[in-house]
């Protein structure tokens, strides 16, 4: 494909944008990298300069372009490239995939890296790009003086900016924390499972209340026996949960009853068991068989984020820490009457029957299926 390059002779030695106001002679700190989206004020004060000095003093129309990269040569001209180019993005798929598979969002765990695979990017080189994801644009660059740019550390802060504007409506929930922990405190987690798909519509609901239980019902109607067994196939493939199969299979079965019974022995089964995983692979893994629940909660945020390279995952490590820690583990204290249905109520025998519901039911299933994505 033939890619269309625009050169500038001679772009400047641009280095980067001032952080702040200096009238007379003194010291003036310069952003050299950075990345913003088009939500924060800062994107159109870099773009509108950059657009100013590559765009439109080289008569590119700016209302024609959905994206754009610019690459800075060490001589000071520049090559822009514009809408037309490949880009790859690095992913890590929720199961396996096959060579020329057709990829859809809900196939996405995580998102790793973007690359250009037909542009040659030196490390001598400034770059900038940006990008248009739904209605919203991802600015990054790197203007670093003459130093050598780390072209694998761009690739994953584009990788970063792409997974926040594509996943931007959980962010903004994380961000929201209010809502958040409403919806916690029901027991809801943007899992992996529900994260491309049924939590959208879970924010609309908690946004929106009127009809709130029907809505909710209608949610956790979707989860049918085959949704539940497309959940549970591969869970077999990891060790912990292979040597639990038999205790696993008789929660998710008792689940598949659709009675009240059936959660109850759900519940029961499946809120014990994640933290017998948990403590099985912790043990295994340091030989050490006494730890507190906040502590390997710890371990299990750093192994998740030790396995993906980084700490901001779509598994949301820090925030499932919170969810885990705050509602699923949470004490209880009968004097006070919190007794909130959690692994320490129910184990205990304290917890509301009321609270043993099909809905919490298949939350326990949810948290189980989160955690082999962590494992």
């Amino acid at each position: 494909m033939h890619i269309h390059v625009d050169h500038l002779d001679n772009s400047g030695s641009i280095m980067g944008f001032a952080t702040e106001t200096k009238i007379n002679e003194g010291i003036c700190k310069v952003l050299t990298r950075a990345t913003f989206t088009s939500d924060e004020q800062e994107f159109y004060n870099y773009t509108d300069q950059l657009s100013d000095i590559f765009l439109t003093a080289n008569n590119i129309i700016i209302d024609t372009i959905n994206r754009f990269l610019i690459l800075i040569h060490k001589d000071f001209s520049a090559d822009i490239y514009l809408n037309e180019f490949k880009t790859e993005m690095e992913i890590c798929p929720k199961c396996n995939v096959e060579k020329g598979q057709l990829i859809q969002k809900n196939d996405i765990l995580d998102i790793r890296r973007i690359r250009f695979p037909e542009i040659e990017i030196l490390e001598t080189d400034k770059m900038v790009y940006c990008f248009k994801v739904g209605w919203k644009f991802g600015l990054f660059f790197d203007l670093a003086g003459d130093g050598l740019m780390d072209l694998d550390k761009a690739y994953l802060d584009i990788g970063k900016l792409e997974r926040k504007l594509l996943y931007c409506h959980l962010y903004k929930l994380l961000d929201s924390q209010n809502m958040l922990e409403e919806m916690q405190n029901d027991g809801w987690f943007p899992f992996v499972e529900i994260m491309n798909t049924e939590f959208k519509d879970l924010m609309g609901i908690y946004k929106d209340k009127i009809g709130f239980e029907e809505r909710i019902d209608n949610i956790v109607s979707r989860f049918d026996k085959e949704r539940i067994e497309s959940i549970t196939d591969k869970w077999w493939n990891n060790e912990y949960y292979f040597n639990k199969q038999s205790i696993i299979k008789a929660g998710i079965n008792s689940y598949l009853l659709l009675n009240k019974e059936g959660y109850i022995s759900c519940i029961k089964n499946i809120i014990t068991e994640v933290e017998g995983i948990l403590r099985l692979n912790y043990y295994q893994e340091t030989n050490k068989g006494r730890i507190k629940i906040k502590d390997l909660l710890n371990y299990l945020v750093n192994k998740c984020d030790a396995k993906f390279g980084h700490k901001d995952s779509l598994l949301f490590t820090n925030s499932f820490f919170n969810y885990l820690n705050n509602v699923i583990f949470s004490q209880f204290d009968l004097e006070k009457n919190n007794v909130a249905l959690s692994r320490h109520s129910s184990s205990h025998g304290v917890a509301k029957p009321d609270d043993y519901t099909k809905i919490r039911a298949l939350q326990m299933i949810l948290i189980l299926d989160q955690l082999y994505f962590y494992l």
